[in-house]
């Protein structure tokens, strides 16, 4: 049973479903960099522990958090945004120690620049992660927390200096510096953008969708019967019209009317299978798409649908019947072929004393 006023090939894929694609290819991706990047660090490790005590004192921790990343990552239970936060915050935390270690603890040799130009791009990674894993204030906020963090580091450092490795390190700021400030417009313009999508998909759903009932309109309805005839694949059409709906609007009011209606949609949608589809036709009437290929199943599914509707009690303390025209598609037939089969044996439904089901062959 598809959404009620949607289907997957209704609209262009709603955001939900983009976000749950999206969700699945990041897991994925950040699974494999991980168990890539274990081993790796562990490598790493391994070599240097002797000789370097930052790799010494910091990897061990960051090898045992990245096995329990990579657990994480398995269980979907585990929401993708506290992984990534997690692991956001603590990469942030080892480079900016190593930073300080770099600055402070070792001297101003080449290969130190080097590793201290590394982190600086490291810093800049991590501000893409930041911007995928955040809102974007809170990104924002975190980036320049970090800008915050090396701007002081770098001021206690050379305060008094004014020398080459300063006019290196004030470079290498300004450059994270107009990334950071790039990020954070690329992703104003996504989120603008995502907005803007967000109002064309409830623009067209409200276009594609009844009112009343909140089942696909008739605008809908046609596009998809034109989309399985194109297809040439056998299906079900059944059309229901509710018996004696004027009287009940004449006796009760159109209040109680619409009630009836929007109840009645309720009972058939959630009857019907999944892959199957409901919507409103137009005043009391109700059209059907089911997946059914011979006429045996067909009348099964609206014997069934009328039995239960038969039987189904309103809240306004009365039943109600329906009359049932039900075809299957031919391969050369057109909408309005098909249509004219159901419509004729939904004419002889209520010719025939309504509250019953009969069968046009295709």
């Amino acid at each position: 049973m598809l959404p009620r006023a949607f289907s997957e090939n209704s609209l262009p894929e709603n955001l939900q479903s983009l976000h749950e694609r999206w969700d699945r290819r990041r897991r994925l991706f950040y699974l494999l960099g991980s168990l890539a990047g274990v081993p790796s660090i562990l490598a790493v490790w391994f070599q240097h522990r002797l000789d370097n005590p930052f790799i010494a004192l910091t990897y061990p921790p960051l090898i045992l958090a990245g096995v329990l990343w990579s657990i994480a990552l398995l269980f979907r239970r585990v929401p993708l945004s506290w992984i990534e936060k997690a692991v956001l915050f603590s990469v942030s935390l080892l480079f900016l120690s190593k930073l300080v270690y770099l600055l402070f603890f070792l001297g101003k040799d080449a290969r130190t620049w080097n590793e201290v130009e590394a982190v600086f791009w490291v810093i800049a990674l991590l501000f893409i992660l930041g911007y995928i894993a955040m809102e974007r204030r809170w990104a924002l906020i975190y980036s320049l927390s970090v800008l915050a963090f090396t701007v002081g580091v770098g001021l206690v450092r050379f305060w008094g200096y004014f020398d080459e490795t300063m006019v290196e390190y004030v470079r290498l700021e300004a450059r994270v510096v107009a990334i950071s400030f790039f990020l954070f417009i690329l992703a104003r313009t996504r989120d603008e953008f995502n907005r803007t999508l967000m109002t064309a998909n409830a623009m067209q759903q409200m276009a594609n969708t009844d009112s009343l009932t909140f089942l696909p309109n008739r605008r809908w309805l046609t596009q998809t019967l034109e989309e399985r005839l194109y297809r040439k694949k056998r299906f079900t059409l059944i059309l229901v019209d509710i018996d004696h709906f004027k009287q009940i609007n004449d006796t009760y009011g159109h209040e109680v009317g619409d009630a009836v209606l929007r109840e009645v949609s309720d009972c058939l949608h959630h009857q019907i299978r999944a892959g199957d589809v409901i919507g409103r036709w137009g005043g009391e009437e109700f059209l059907i798409i089911a997946s059914e290929e011979d006429g045996e199943g067909a009348l099964q599914l609206a014997y069934r649908l009328r039995e239960t509707l038969e039987n189904f009690k309103l809240e306004a303390g009365f039943s109600v019947t329906a009359s049932f025209g039900v075809s299957l598609s031919r391969e050369d037939d057109t909408m309005t072929t098909l249509l004219k089969r159901a419509d004729l044996a939904l004419y002889r439904a209520k010719n025939n004393g309504r509250n019953r089901v009969e069968w046009e062959a295709p």
